[in-house]
């Protein structure tokens, strides 16, 4: 059985240049049946964001589509959120909005609701190439921690520095690719992740 999380080759992209699986795993690649994580139908990107429980890896701000209203706009925070504005909260069970719009750090108020905006769980390919579907490439990133990644990150740039706690095991993973030739699990890459950061520093 192919593995579904890898680099795919051109001949397989479609003319999104993704591979199908992104969209679709293929029934006879995915783990279907009895204790399966996946369903038919999900897309890696759809387990992707599975994995991470649904909830952005870098602010773990969560998010489930069709829970957000139908543009997404605002979606509802809860205690796990790391992140600031824009965001509006009520007090008091009262049906009209407070926004706040400060700096981005963790929002802590009495408010009975507080939500988001524009928070929307995507998949981000840090490398920026769509055909490299491997574990370590794909975080499940909200449309903010998306865009400010997507600007910063070049997997490729010497990093002689620590890493932020949510990126280390996926550049560990990159830096096994990289440094070593290994194709790590994420449990491997977890189980060895200081000697694998270790590695860039070395480098």
């Amino acid at each position: 059985m192919p593995e579904p999380f890898r680099l795919y080759e051109p001949y397989e992209l479609g003319r999104d240049g993704y591979p199908p699986a992104w969209h679709a795993v293929p029934l006879d690649v995915a783990p279907w049946g009895p204790g399966a994580f996946w369903t038919p139908g999900d897309g890696l990107k759809h387990v992707v964001r599975a994995l991470a429980e649904h909830r952005c890896v870098r602010c773990q701000h969560p998010y489930r589509a069709g829970e957000a209203g139908p543009r997404g706009e605002w979606s509802q925070c809860d205690t796990g959120c790391r992140h600031g504005g824009p965001v509006r909260y009520s007090l008091g069970g009262q049906t009209d909005w407070t926004l706040y719009t400060g700096p981005d750090e963790t929002v802590v108020g009495p408010a009975d609701l507080l939500e988001a905006q524009w928070r929307i769980l995507t998949v981000h390919h840090l490398d920026m190439n769509k055909a490299n579907c491997r574990w370590w490439n794909l975080p499940a990133l909200c449309q903010r921690c998306h865009l400010e990644i997507q600007g910063r990150v070049q997997m490729a740039r010497i990093w002689p520095w620590e890493h932020s706690e949510w990126f280390r095991p996926y550049v560990a993973g990159y830096y096994a690719d990289v440094y070593l030739g290994e194709e790590l699990t994420r449990g491997e890459v977890d189980d060895r992740l200081e000697e694998l950061l270790a590695l860039e520093r070395m480098a």
